[in-house]
Formats: C-alpha cells, structure tokens, sequence
C-alpha cells in the first residue's frame, strides 16, 4: 500500500508539473515573438520562431518521456512483486517439504504399544550410604530411605522394536531393574538407567536367556528423533557402561535413556534406537531431572579430552561420572502392566 501511494503521488506531482510548464513556454513563445519580431531581422525572426517550436517540441516530448518512466517504474515494481511472491512460494514448498518429510518417515512405522512396564521411583537424601550406616556383607551401598518420586509408565514399539520390547519385559519381569539407580542426569535433555555392572553400586546385573538385539541392524528404531520430551530409546551413543562388559558375550543393551524436555536433543538421533515412549508419569521425569549432578567444568572437561588424546585409560573413566546424580535416583519396584 504504501509503493502504490507513492506512485500515485508521483503521478500526481508529475501531471501538474507536466501542465505548469506547458502553460509556462506557451506563454514566453508568445512573448518572445510579440517582443522581438519588430526589432529582429527576418533570419533573427526565422531563428527565434524555430527556436520556440524546439521547445515547445521539447514540451510536448516530456510527458511521453515522463510517461515512460512511470511505466518503466511500474514495471519493475511489478517485476519485483512476482519475484518476491515466486520466491515465497519456493520458499514455502521447501519447507513445507522438509518438515513433511520426517513426519512421512514416521507415518511409515509401525508406532503400535504392544507392551508396558512401569518403574516406582524413590529419591534419596545421597548418592550412598554414609560409612556409619554400611554393614559388612552389604549387598547394596545406596541409600535405604528413600522420598517416594512418582511412577514412570513406558509403553514399548514392539512393532517397531520386537527384539527390544522382548528383551525389556523379561528384564523387567527377571526384577533386574528393582533396586539399581539412574546413572546419569544430562540437564535439559535426559535421565539414564539400565547400566550393567555391579550390582552393590546400583547397577543391574546380566539376565540371562536375552535374545541378541537384532533391531540395532534395522533402520526403523534409527529414523525416530528424540523431538519429544519422554521419547525412550537404548543408550549406545551416551552409554556410560565399562567397555570391558560391553565385550561379553553374553552382553545385552538394556540401558535406556528418557528425554526430558523441554526442547529436543537432535544430537541423538540416528544413533540411539527409538523403542518407545513415557505414557504416565512425565511430572516424575521432570522431577527427576532437577536431582543435581556432577558436571565437570570447562577445564576439567579439556583436560579429560587431552588425557585421552595422549592414550590415558583414566580420562575414559572420568568421562563415565560425568552426570552422575548426586542424590540416588532408586527404581523401588518395577513390573509389566
């Protein structure tokens, strides 16, 4: 609105100036004729008539020349205009192409809940039992009070994931989860629990009878992104567990992450297998993600990166504890609904 404004303006400012000066020579030919015409000699008379048809020519070309510039400048305005709706256009298809096609991916899969456990939660005042309160012969070094968290309810993609969904329920059901801690706490992007190891520091021990994870072969767990808060899927990518027990024959990835929220953690995607998602219980992952952690600061963390690059065992070590609650995040109890 406001260029078409302006163009009448000019049209406007153009036509009366076009008038004026019309009326303007008009007036000075005459003069000039009725001035000079009885001092002049006939050649100086010839010459000054042709000079006022010159300008009265000149007059009379200027509103076609002005003409042609309003018509030039409308033109390109218009030009522009195209331009710039043709440009919106592409830029809406491309977009429109770009968010459609991860939803596509995801209408491809099979998201159906074929199975769902549930994990009660407590949290502790520590993240292990003071030397006071430790026993010879303990079984478990965490705490045994506990403040009650909430219930956590993981519906499982066994379409998507049957291997995982399995394995899961039959740990679930073996009791493997009852008892151990979350190991780590990403801020503002996940909780993590499942680890393997030794069950008197809270992890979970081998299960036996697991079927080998044949959905880490299939892309379909891998095209899921963690956009969500309480998308579920198995931690290979920020796995925390010792590479010596990764390498065990009868090693099976039960450790899992939940997104927490509040944006998405991309970073993770095509590199953690999608095997479903929190369907009760989100208010408890939020809780649970507040638990302070170690986090190492920026100098710790680039020394850590130096200590590995220089082949130190130790860095790797180190890097494992990064994350870890500060207070025991404890699954009480767990079971299949």
């Amino acid at each position: 609105m406001q260029q078409l404004g302006s163009r009448i303006h000019y049209r406007q400012n153009a036509l009366s100036s076009r008038a004026h000066n019309k009326r303007v020579v008009h007036a000075r030919t005459r003069q000039a004729r009725a001035c000079f015409k009885p001092f002049c000699s006939k050649d100086q008379q010839q010459h000054n008539a042709s000079l006022a048809e010159q300008v009265q020519y000149s007059t009379a070309l200027w509103p076609a020349q002005q003409e042609a510039s309003l018509v030039e400048l409308e033109s390109s305005s218009a030009s522009r205009r195209r331009m710039l709706a043709s440009a919106a256009v592409l830029a809406g298809l491309a977009a429109a192409g770009s968010s459609s096609s991860p939803a596509a991916a995801a209408e491809e899969l099979d998201l159906t809940i074929t199975d769902r456990v549930y994990f009660d939660i407590g949290i502790a005042a520590s993240a292990f039992k003071s030397a006071n309160d430790r026993l010879l012969g303990d079984k478990n070094v965490l705490p045994t009070e506990t403040e009650p968290a909430g219930r956590i309810v993981i519906g499982l993609y066994g379409k998507l994931a049957p291997v995982s969904a399995a394995n899961m329920v039959a740990a679930v059901k073996a009791g493997a989860f009852t008892q151990s801690a979350f190991s780590r706490i990403s801020p503002g992007e996940y909780i993590q629990a499942g680890r393997r190891g030794s069950r008197r520091l809270g992890d979970i021990a081998e299960v036996p009878g697991l079927a080998v994870n044949t959905d880490l072969a299939s892309p379909g767990p891998f095209k899921l992104s963690h956009s969500r808060p309480g998308t579920v899927s198995l931690s290979l990518s920020e796995n925390d567990e010792d590479p010596a027990i990764k390498e065990r024959s009868d090693y099976r990835a039960l450790q899992f992450l939940i997104t927490t929220g509040p944006g998405p953690v991309p970073r993770l995607d095509g590199l953690n297998a999608v095997i479903g998602r929190v369907e009760e219980g989100m208010d408890t992952v939020r809780l649970l993600a507040q638990v302070p952690s170690f986090q190492p600061d920026i100098r710790s963390q680039q020394l850590n990166r130096f200590a590995a690059f220089i082949g130190d065992d130790r860095a790797n070590n180190v890097r494992r504890q990064y994350g870890k609650p500060l207070k025991a995040i404890i699954i009480l109890d767990s079971g299949v609904l």
